[in-house]
């Protein structure tokens, strides 16, 4: 017997195909979808902080949160776009970058940051996908019911069901 109990990463080699066995027993709802929760207690988020910057050059950096979803799906993205980058990258820059606590809504030379274990840019298309679904919170889910759409239609093909009611 397998276990499959254990928390892996995103950036995990074999990640799709272990998602799809887990997938394919016992954690589905009756109607064949598997719960975002189940996904989400399966592989671990991604996503360690949030910084907010002012003038970011996102070279080297790649989109995810609501920005990777806005590309995926009909999500609308603010004006802040999102970029992840590795902890070490985080280390080597964030000296040179202006954080900010406070910012205008429509100020679009603010940026948020989302600080990864990993670097994001390492992923495929196809994990990446399962990387920004594993990156909102519960509470997220629960307070933005657009972002539970975008991540539906983002995992359809896995049939995964994002539903704050079933988190």
């Amino acid at each position: 017997m397998t276990d499959y109990s254990s928390l892996i990463m995103a950036n995990h080699p074999d990640l799709l195909r272990r998602l799809l066995q887990h997938f394919s027993e016992e954690y589905t709802l009756d109607d064949g979808r598997t719960p975002w929760r189940v996904l989400r207690s399966r592989v671990s988020s991604p996503r360690l902080a949030d910084v907010y910057v002012k003038d970011l050059d996102p070279a080297g950096c790649t989109e995810v949160g609501d920005s990777f979803l806005e590309k995926h799906t009909m999500l609308a993205d603010r004006p802040q776009r999102t970029y992840g980058m590795s902890l070490e990258r985080w280390r080597e820059v964030s000296s040179s970058i202006t954080e900010v606590e406070t910012f205008a809504f429509r100020d679009g030379t603010i940026s948020r940051i989302q600080i990864w274990p990993f670097d994001p840019l390492c992923l495929p298309p196809e994990e990446m996908k399962i990387a920004v679904a594993v990156s909102y919170t519960a509470l997220e889910l629960i307070r933005e019911p657009r972002i539970v759409g975008a991540i539906n239609d983002l995992l359809r093909e896995y049939n995964v069901q994002a539903d704050p009611d079933e988190t």
